[in-house]
Formats: structure tokens, sequence, C-alpha cells
């Protein structure tokens, strides 16, 4: 957002001279938006970008002279700063992958809906000038040391177990640290933190999303489900169709509040790169990119590993992980790390029956089996983590753990190679 007027200015391209006129009209009335240009193909967009350098680019993905992915490149090379949004007729993963790579922020359908547009534009526009600390209502501005670490749990390929993963290392986090731990369900469609945690109540995101210019420290305990862990659960909607009504900028905003009231928030995010998931993972501080060795979920982490530079997600901030590590599968750990140019973070065993029954039984496996390899494995991701996020001053209670989870690790290790 410009610092002179206040309002978000946009550049729109687009080959067709009808879907321009239609787009501008469409943000007429946001007092907040502006449109100060249009270009009818990517060179011109380009230069008009140069000229006007505006926060936020509408750009199709095909047009003449040069295509938008193509501009998209050059604008962010020439013009840092701009955010670009690319739109299509076509929705497939490929197209949006391409937009991703080049620098796009987000990836809209055409003919986008005018609300969605609209929102797409504001929380783009938001990335272009540095983020500022949203504050709690009610409460003071928080040091930035005393701000709470978001660490969210993705895969780009589901059935590899990020919600196991997410309320166990929740736990072990607690059981590491004693210190504050929330566990967040961030998947507004599909959530299962519930069943994991076998967690039941009335009050769910919802009750902070539709209040989020109002939360401050009695609402957030209000709304956070205390568990026998003394993890505190934010449980996700209850049904898809209000869960898909959140915005991201709620969520952003949610988010933030809790980072003020605990050490460590745990987010158990969906398999999407929808906009709800992209900013959770703009926000953490931590992304754990959770895998296992099979072919179809290390294509997909290896193309979310190339998204992530245009995605500025520096290498600081991913931690690759590996879950159900099998040296039986026929791929071996270090093959899979080669490939990646990138070490596993931490490695967990494969129990998928004990995994299975503790899930249904709703008692992570590190609470009811902590002598368990693979709960075991996870305290050693958990202490990683503390180590990750804590490089300078440890906790008290964090160093034993750290000190001997090691071993366990490299135990893990050689049980993955010793058969190759």
């Amino acid at each position: 957002m410009s610092e002179s007027d206040g309002k978000i200015h946009v550049l729109i391209a687009d080959d067709i001279a009808e879907t321009r006129d239609i787009l501008e009209k469409a943000l007429y009335f946001e007092k907040d938006i502006v449109v100060v240009a249009k270009a009818a193909n990517g060179r011109e967009a380009v230069q008009l970008a140069r000229q006007h350098r505006p926060e936020v680019v509408l750009m199709d993905i095909n047009m003449p002279e040069m295509d938008g992915i193509a501009a998209t490149e050059a604008i962010m090379v020439q013009v840092p700063g701009t955010q670009v949004i690319i739109m299509s007729v076509q929705n497939e993963q490929e197209y949006l992958r391409r937009a991703m790579l080049a620098g796009a922020r987000e990836y809209l359908i055409k003919p986008p809906d005018t609300d969605e547009l609209v929102r797409s534009i504001r929380h783009v526009a938001k990335l272009s000038a540095p983020r500022a600390t949203i504050p709690v209502a009610g409460g003071s501005e928080s040091k930035h040391a005393e701000i709470g670490k978001l660490i969210a749990v993705f895969s780009p390929k589901g059935g590899v177990g990020c919600t196991a993963i997410s309320v166990n290392l929740a736990v072990a986090l607690r059981q590491l640290t004693s210190k504050k731990v929330a566990i967040v369900d961030g998947n507004m469609v599909f959530g299962d933190v519930d069943v994991a945690m076998d967690t039941r109540a009335n009050k769910n995101i919802l009750d902070l999303t539709n209040r989020a210019n109002d939360i401050d420290e009695q609402l957030i305990g209000d709304v956070m489900v205390p568990h026998a862990s003394q993890v505190r659960v934010l449980l996700g909607p209850p049904d898809g169709q209000s869960g898909e009504a959140i915005t991201p900028e709620q969520l952003r905003i949610v988010l933030e509040a809790l980072r003020k009231q605990f050490d460590y928030v745990v987010i158990d995010t969906a398999t999407a790169y929808d906009d709800r998931t992209l900013s959770i993972l703009d926000l953490a501080d931590r992304i754990l990119v959770l895998m296992t060795l099979e072919l179809t979920t290390i294509k997909n982490v290896r193309q979310f590993l190339e998204l992530a530079v245009p995605l500025g997600y520096g290498d600081e901030k991913l931690m690759l992980v590996l879950n159900k590590a099998d040296s039986r599968l026929g791929i071996k750990a270090e093959s899979v790390e080669s490939q990646m140019r990138r070490r596993f973070a931490a490695q967990i065993g494969n129990a998928a029956h004990d995994m299975t029954l503790a899930l249904n039984q709703g008692v992570p496996l590190v609470m009811d089996r902590r002598n368990h390899q693979v709960a075991k494995d996870i305290l050693n991701l958990a202490a990683v983590m503390v180590n990750s996020l804590t490089p300078v001053v440890k906790s008290a209670h964090a160093k034993p753990a750290v000190a001997a989870q090691p071993a366990a690790s490299r135990g893990l290790f050689g049980r993955l190679t010793a058969k190759h």
C-alpha cells in the first residue's frame, strides 16, 4: 500500500480490452484500490509496471508478444516489491506451478468472483511492504523477543501423517520445555485435530475469526480447549462451508494473537496451495515439510521446494522431515536427501499400526507410550525444533533431551540404511 495516498495501486494486464474494462469496473467502488494502468500484452505490462510501480499486477497468463509467466518473471526482477496475481481460464496444477515459480503470489480462475478478486488484491498488497505486528485488542505491543513461534506442519501430498505428527509434536514440545504450547487445526475444511486429540467443544476458530478485531487474552482463553497434555487446542470449523468463509486476513490476525499468548503454536495445515494455507506458511517461523519414501510424495515435495524460492521461504524456514521411514520400501533416505539437496532435520520410524491405534483412541503416542521408538523420534524432532528456534539461549528443560536424542536419531538412520 502506498504511503503517499494509502491506496493499493493496481495494474491490469490482459489482451482482451473488454476483460480489462470489466476488471477495472469491478474495482471502481473499492475505496482503497485504484487502477493506475492497463496493458494489452506482457511486454507493455512490464513497461507500465516500471513506470507506475504498482503494489499489485493482475496478469493474464496467455497474452501475445510476451505471456504472463515471462512478464511476471521480468517484473519480479525489474520492479521488486510489486506482487503479481496470475489469472487464467485453466484450472490445472501445472499452470499453478509455473505461475508460482515465476513469482506470482496468487492464481485466480477467470472470470474471478469480485469478492475473491478484492480479497486477493488486499492480501498480496500486504506482502509488498514490511509486515507489521498485529496487536491484540486491549493489549500493548509485545517485544519481539517475547513473541511465540509459529510452526506449520505441511505436506504437498496427502496421507503422509501431518495431523498425527502435529498433535504429537505439540505434546512433545510441552513435555520437553514445560512452556505454553497451542495446536491449531489449520485445515478449514477437513480438519481432524479434534479426533486425534479426542477433543469436543462448542468453541472453535470461528469464535475468533468472527471477532477478529476484538481478540484479547480473555477471548482466547474462552475459546481454546484444554487438553490432558496441558496443550491448548484451537479446533477447526464444524463444517467445510463455514470454514470456506474464513479469510486469510482473519486467519493471520488469529495466529498473530496466539503467538503473543503461547511460546509455541503448532498448526496442522491442509494439503493445498489455497490462500488460507499460504497465509499460514507466510507467517510461520518454521515450515515442517513432511514426506514419506513414496515416489509421488517425493515428486510433490521436490516441486514444493522449488516453489519455496519464489514464495520467499528461505532455507532456514524449511525443515524437511521424513515420516514412516522404512528401509524396506526400496528407496534410501540418503538418496532422497541427495536429490533434494537437503538433509532431513529428523526421521520418524514406521509404526503404522501403533499410530493408527493411538489416533483411533484420541491419545497422542508421546503421551501414552513415551518409550515407543516413534515417540522417541518425535521427541527428537521437538528437540531439533527447539534448537532451531532458539539457537543461542536454550531452555534449561530442553538441554538434557537435546543431548540425549541424537543417538536415537543416528540409530534410526542406521536401521534405514543397514540393508542397502
